[in-house]
Formats: C-alpha cells, sequence, structure tokens
C-alpha cells in the first residue's frame, strides 16, 4: 500500500511524524490517516492526492508514482479506463495512417494511367491545336484591319470638327472672375482651465481584512485572533471575507484554487495545484508564512 511504501522511507530516513509535519504543513493526524490507509479521516480525494504529492517530494521519491499508486489501489476502475481509452486511440490512430496510406497508393496508380495515353489520342490533340492557332490567327487580322478602319474615321472626324470651331472661338473675349475672401473673425478669448480634482484618498484599515475568492472546491481553515472562526470545504465559486484586530492565520488544502486580498491588495493564487498552504496576515508586517500547525489541532 501507498501509506507503507511513505512509511518505510521515512523510518528509513530517520524521521518522525514530527518532522513531516513540520516540513510540509501537513497535519500529524493527515500524515498518520496517509500511513494507516484510513483516506476517510482525509477531507477529500483532490486533498488526499494533494498531501500524498507533497509527503512524496519532501521525502525525495517520485512523487508522480506515489499518485499512481494511490489511484491503482483506491480507484483501480479510474486506472483503466484511462488505459483503454489511450488503447483505443492508438488503435484509431493506426486505422488512420493505415486509410491515408491506401489513398496514396490509389493515386500513384491513377497518375500512372493518366500518363500511359495511347499515340492516336495524344495526335488527335495536337491536331486540335493546330486548328486553334490558325483560327486565333485569323481573328487577330481582322481585328487590326477594324482598327486601322476607325482610327481613319476618327481622324478625319476631328479634321472637320477643329476646323470650325477655331472660327467661332476666335470672336470670344476672355472674362476674369474676380473673387474675395471674407476675413476670419478675431479668436475668441482662452476659456479658464478647469480646476484640477483633488487626488483620491486610499482607505485606511485598522482591522485585518482577508477575502478570498474559489476556483475549485477547497477544504478551508481561518482563525483570528487565536480563535478559529471557520473550518471547512468551500465550493466551487463561492466568495468568502474575515476580519481579526490583530492577526488572521489562514490554511488551504488546495492552493491553487484560492484568489486572496489583503487589506485591499491583491495577493494572487496561494500556491501549486493540491499544495497545503498556510499564511498568517497582521496589520503591523503584512502577510508572512507561520510555524507548522500543531498536532493537537482540530480537525
Amino acid at each position: 500500500m501507498i501509506g507503507d511504501t511513505l512509511r518505510a522511507e521515512r523510518e528509513r530516513q530517520k524521521l518522525s511524524i514530527k518532522d513531516i509535519e513540520k516540513g510540509t504543513s501537513i497535519r500529524a493526524l493527515y500524515i498518520e490517516a496517509i500511513e494507516n490507509g484510513d483516506f476517510k479521516t482525509l477531507p477529500g480525494d483532490v486533498y488526499t492526492k494533494g498531501f500524498i504529492r507533497n509527503y512524496a517530494n519532501f521525502l525525495k521519491i517520485d512523487a508522480d508514482a506515489a499518485v499512481k499508486q494511490y489511484n491503482e489501489e483506491n480507484h483501480p476502475e479510474e486506472v483503466a479506463a484511462k488505459e483503454a481509452a489511450a488503447r483505443a486511440e492508438a488503435e484509431a490512430k493506426a486505422e488512420q495512417d493505415k486509410a491515408y496510406a491506401e489513398k496514396e497508393a490509389r493515386s500513384s496508380r491513377k497518375t500512372v494511367v493518366r500518363t500511359e495515353r495511347p499515340a492516336r489520342e495524344e495526335r488527335r490533340t495536337s491536331y486540335s491545336d493546330f486548328e486553334a492557332r490558325v483560327e486565333d490567327s485569323h481573328h487577330r487580322q481582322r481585328t487590326i484591319l477594324m482598327g486601322l478602319i476607325a482610327v481613319v474615321v476618327i481622324a478625319a472626324g476631328s479634321y472637320f470638327l477643329l476646323g470650325s470651331d477655331d472660327d467661332a472661338t476666335a470672336s470670344k473675349q476672355p472674362q476674369t472672375k474676380v473673387t474675395t475672401q471674407a476675413k476670419k473673425p478675431a479668436t475668441e478669448s482662452a476659456k479658464p482651465a478647469k480646476p484640477a480634482e483633488p487626488p483620491k484618498q486610499e482607505k485606511t484599515y485598522t482591522d485585518v481584512e482577508v477575502s478570498a475568492k474559489f476556483s475549485e472546491k477547497c477544504w478551508v481553515s481561518v482563525v483570528a485572533d487565536g480563535q478559529t472562526i471557520f473550518e471547512g470545504t468551500i465550493q466551487k465559486g463561492e466568495s468568502k471575507e474575515w476580519k481579526a484586530s490583530k492577526e488572521l492565520k489562514l490554511t488551504a488544502g488546495n492552493a491553487a484554487a484560492v484568489d486572496l486580498t489583503f487589506n485591499g491588495e491583491s495577493h494572487g493564487t496561494l500556491g501549486g495545484e493540491g499544495e497545503v498552504v498556510e499564511k498568517t496576515y497582521a496589520l503591523n508586517g503584512g502577510a508572512e508564512k507561520p510555524a507548522a500547525p500543531k498536532a493537537s489541532d482540530k480537525n
């Protein structure tokens, strides 16, 4: 079992559960549940995989192999479905490649047939080309002849028209057109500039205000001024806000699902997918990562 694998590696490295809790921020209760195969104690399947991945990374063993072993032991039908889908995809690709090869072969055969036409058909085509060239030559000759006739007719008509126009235009006197341009009115006096708007004053925070938006389902624990004010699973698409007088501590089981804002300033997502992250927010110094939670904390 995956729990036995992780326990054996931990003991081989001479590490205690407290050492794992301190290095991964995973509660000792959850570490013991993973090693004993008691996965019902954990918040959910997505968090269980995240805890196993963080545990394996801390021990410096293959985290992907650890998660795969967990899936094979607890979700064999899901693993079988993925393998069947991969085989089906490979078979479909092979069929597609085979069909493409057959199509290329048929196309090559058609090309060979087209290039082996009888000599008689080639002679008939050559004769048809000769007739087309002769007809095209006669057409060009007729076009040139018609163009010459049109040029002669246009030249004669222009001669007679221009001769009569010279007599008519000689008696006409040119007229002078006077154009006056109105002066532009004097420019208006410049309008007074608008007074500058006073700068906006930023909000002064006297409390710790934390708001979070959740892109996926996520288990969260919130402690305000030493008192637990929330612990549970928040669904995808929900938003939450919490306040504290001096200090607020937030723990998320899936850091990538949490987009957090502290006192009006966006801090982005807390971490990677499946990572368990704990943050502390205070008025005196912003956000920082505190010490790992104790084993006696409530679930």
